[in-house]
């Protein structure tokens, strides 16, 4: 919920299958919301993914907010570097929310 919160979604979340959907269904094109979508949705599963095999290899547990600060900072490093952000108020809650003004 916080990473969809950060994407300014409001909506709660979805089963896996039903999630994917709605990403695909909107995120379409390379604009820079669309572009935070999906970095912020592939660094969520990244993240997901290790902590699984951190469960299931070595016995050890990340507390929820610690993964959810993982995430945020990967999407802020990316989008630090990337070339696409319009720095414009069009653009500019999505930029607060991610810390990279």
């Amino acid at each position: 919920m916080e990473v969809l919160r950060k994407c300014n979604i409001s909506r709660s979340g979805l089963l896996w299958s039903d999630e994917v959907q709605w990403m695909t269904g909107h995120t379409k094109g390379n604009n820079f919301p669309a572009s935070l979508k999906k970095l912020a949705f592939v660094a969520t599963v990244y993240h997901i993914w290790l902590e699984t095999n951190r469960r299931c290899f070595k016995n050890s547990f990340l507390p929820f907010q610690e993964i959810v600060r993982k995430v945020c900072f990967d999407v802020a490093g990316k989008l630090s570097i990337c070339k696409k952000i319009q720095k414009s108020e069009r653009h500019h809650s999505l930029c607060v929310n991610w810390g990279i003004l």
